[in-house]
């Protein structure tokens, strides 16, 4: 055979020999991939690490939720930075108006004007989370600072109203302030964060008129679901005179006034260039991960509580069950099983008549009757108790009038001299100014809600069983 030819033939046998490989091989590719296909699970948590991998690449990751569309153009007015001494007179209109809106609120302001929170609870308003302060520099240096405040707003509206309010608004919105982080957690942990489709324009500089905020708001857009931003805190007496004119704007365009709720589709942003540099490594993310998912099964143990207890009073199983609230925008705490956090019951005249077992990760702490307080609604423990079941320690300083306890990097300073509680969290002192405390007989009594949050263990549900009252702590427990 002739040099090139034999060169010619070796060459397509080598070209034939290797398409047969690579089809083989194709075809083993598509075989185990099919029996894949097969075994994979069609639903299922997705894997921790790839959704980290994801934010870090500011990919936002959702949890599956089915919202309900209005039947009918449906307007959302809602007020930030509140309360304040102007809420009283957007109350007013609105009640003149015959027009439900959502407040979201400060937890300082709502400590300062708690009877203007209950009046819009009470006359059907819905009730948001606006943080604890509106600072900036605080909520947006990293998500556990916007975390805290969260918790803190969350527990004052829990005392002050018996609500734990599901709806968050980011101060300034969440446009250069969130990353996929803030989502991905406060989505984890049940909250609907809620931005806007039309800023009337009311905080943009001091003073804004109520000719330029009204005809702000005319411009729009519209569409059948509209969420409008405005103020009721200090400073925006013109966004008070020019909300009658806004409510009638809305009713001749034919749109109907509703408060949000879990079940409203919310407003989101696009992810912005954040203002802030933040540290995200996969130890912390999966840190705050473990505490949002507490937060979400508290909450939703609460409302599987909620509903279970509207039926038994529907039925009049038990006339002797606490009132179950309704709420908008958020999830009452008055039902006999609780959360992390609230253990507040309607009926604030109850009477403790059963032991209380605090449920640990290895251990419970036990007390009869006479060994802790049902005092406000509230379940009030001794604190040397507690803490040595926790595996803390705490020392009575005699000449300071003053219990100090050590659990972890978290420091508990108990003054009854100067009536204060000094919270010291690695590194940070946070003082706390009559708080809830009672030195008796040299027993301290602490709340044990109150207590166990500041110490970031949490209450994952409570209720009682076999005669006594049961409270399982949250995951996040370290002995």
């Amino acid at each position: 055979m002739p040099s090139g030819l034999h060169a010619r033939s070796h060459t397509y046998y080598k070209r034939l020999i290797l398409g047969y490989l690579l089809f083989c091989l194709a075809a083993l590719f598509c075989f185990s991939n099919r029996i894949y296909a097969e075994t994979e699970p069609v639903v299922g948590e997705p894997d921790s690490h790839e959704v980290y991998l994801k934010l870090k690449k500011g990919e936002r990751v959702w949890k599956d939720k089915v919202y309900v569309a209005p039947q009918q153009p449906t307007v959302y007015l809602t007020f930030d930075d509140g309360p304040s001494k102007l809420t009283g007179q957007v109350l007013d209109i609105l009640q003149q108006e015959e027009v439900k809106a959502t407040f979201f609120v400060l937890g300082k302001q709502v400590e300062a004007y708690p009877d203007l929170v209950k009046r819009a609870v009470a006359e059907g308003h819905a009730i948001g989370n606006h943080t604890y302060n509106h600072v900036y520099g605080e909520l947006y240096k990293g998500f556990s600072s916007f975390w805290e405040q969260i918790e803190r707003t969350e527990d004052i509206l829990a005392e002050t109203v018996d609500i734990r309010p599901s709806l968050i608004r980011a101060p300034g919105g969440t446009f250069g302030n969130f990353d996929a982080f803030y989502f991905y957690y406060l989505d984890q942990a049940g909250y609907e964060v809620h931005d806007w489709h039309i800023d009337s324009g009311d905080s943009k500089r001091v003073g804004v008129p109520a000719s330029e905020i009204i005809q702000t708001v005319r411009k729009g857009p519209f569409q059948d679901e509209l969420i409008v931003l405005m103020h009721d805190g200090t400073g925006h007496e013109q966004t008070v005179k020019a909300l009658p004119e806004i409510i009638r704007l809305f009713k001749q365009k034919g749109y109907v006034f509703a408060v949000l709720q879990p079940s409203v589709q919310p407003k989101h942003f696009a992810v912005g260039k954040v203002q802030q540099p933040r540290p995200s490594s996969e130890a912390g993310y999966e840190k705050q991960l473990a505490e949002a998912k507490v937060h979400e099964l508290a909450m939703s143990a609460l409302e599987q509580s909620r509903h279970a207890q509207q039926a038994a009073d529907k039925a009049n199983h038990s006339e002797s069950s606490p009132m179950i609230q309704e709420t908008a925008g958020g999830v009452s705490t008055s039902t006999v099983v609780g959360t992390k956090g609230s253990l507040l019951l309607t009926n604030h005249t109850r009477t403790a008549a059963a032991p209380l077992e605090v449920l640990l990760a290895r251990k419970s702490l036990k007390l009869d009757t006479e060994h802790y307080r049902f005092k406000d609604g509230h379940y009030q423990v001794p604190l040397r108790q507690l803490m040595e079941s926790l595996g803390g320690d705490i020392q009575w300083r005699g000449e300071q009038r003053t219990a100090v306890a050590h659990y972890g990097l978290h420091t508990l300073e108990y003054d009854f001299v100067q009536q204060e509680l000094r919270v010291r969290d690695h590194g940070t002192t946070t003082t706390i100014h009559l708080p809830q405390m009672e030195l008796q007989e040299g027993t301290v009594y602490v709340p044990l809600r109150g207590t166990l949050d500041k110490l970031r263990i949490g209450i994952a549900t409570y209720g009682p069983e076999d005669g006594v009252m049961k409270v399982q702590v949250g995951m996040n427990l370290r002995l």
